[in-house]
């Protein structure tokens, strides 16, 4: 009867949390009774928090308060590789394969887009439809400052030889897209040739790799945990691939561009 109890308390919690973030969101009726709406609340809300987070981080620390948050993400992007190289059958050396990152993730958070270029050398994908382009419009740097520096940790480990990764346009900041762009530096005749992975149309297919999801979530405790603890003892100065090109200052800073 104890465990009964409890197990409702719990329930009574969990949907108590989910409510109010849900409401926190301002709902329209039409929103209320829309199942794909309910499945957003969560990466709106996650990212809305974020969008707060990271300008406040500055304000009070500077620049080694975001750093410290950066290598977490980074950590986190680091030692998930792996993972998603083996389950998503990623070749290193094709752009497009590498692009097969961006596919999972968009799966699992609901964002939808093409991708315009798909060669061994180098894969474009816009991204034309994301559920929480509106709460990044106060802080569209979360995308090229933070979820940047998860995915420079994963693709330092995938092929350390990558070209930069670029974000070229957000739909947060009023683009008709977020314009991500792979590029390897393959010679031209191979750079050239259309990845066997590519997926031309429409939106490419969500990936499904089993036990992926689960697998990612107890790794990214794992790297939260190390990278806290390397932070507590050693520093905020840790290196991190590509660090100059994600360095995160407010676009109202003189100091940076955004």
């Amino acid at each position: 009867m104890g465990m009964v109890k409890k197990a409702k308390r719990v329930l009574m919690l969990g949907t108590a949390a989910y409510g109010a973030a849900a409401w926190s969101l301002r709902p329209k009726p039409k929103d209320i009774l829309d199942p794909s709406w309910h499945r957003e609340v969560p990466v709106r809300v996650v990212m809305r928090g974020l969008a707060w987070l990271l300008p406040e981080l500055y304000d009070r620390f500077g620049e080694r308060g975001v750093r410290a948050l950066q290598y977490v993400f980074y950590r986190i992007g680091e030692e998930r590789a792996p993972l998603l190289r083996e389950a998503l059958d990623i070749d290193p050396y094709d752009a497009r394969s590498l692009g097969r990152v961006l596919d999972y993730e968009d799966g699992l958070v609901g964002v939808k887009g093409i991708w315009t270029e798909e060669t061994r050398g180098r894969a474009v994908k816009e991204e034309r439809y994301c559920p929480a382009a509106q709460d990044l419009e106060r802080c569209p740097e979360v995308c090229t400052k933070l979820m940047l520096a998860m995915e420079a940790g994963t693709f330092s480990v995938l092929n350390p030889d990558l070209k930069i990764p670029e974000i070229t346009e957000l739909l947060s900041r009023g683009d008709p897209c977020c314009r991500a762009v792979i590029e390897l530096p393959l010679a031209r005749r191979e750079a050239g040739k259309a990845s066997p992975q590519a997926t031309p149309g429409a939106f490419p297919p969500r990936l499904e790799a089993p036990g992926l999801r689960e697998k990612l979530a107890k790794q990214a405790l794992k790297s939260v945990a190390g990278a806290i603890w390397i932070l507590v003892t050693k520093g905020p100065e840790q290196p991190m691939a590509w660090y100059e090109h994600f360095r995160y200052h407010p676009a109202n800073d003189p100091g940076g561009s955004g």
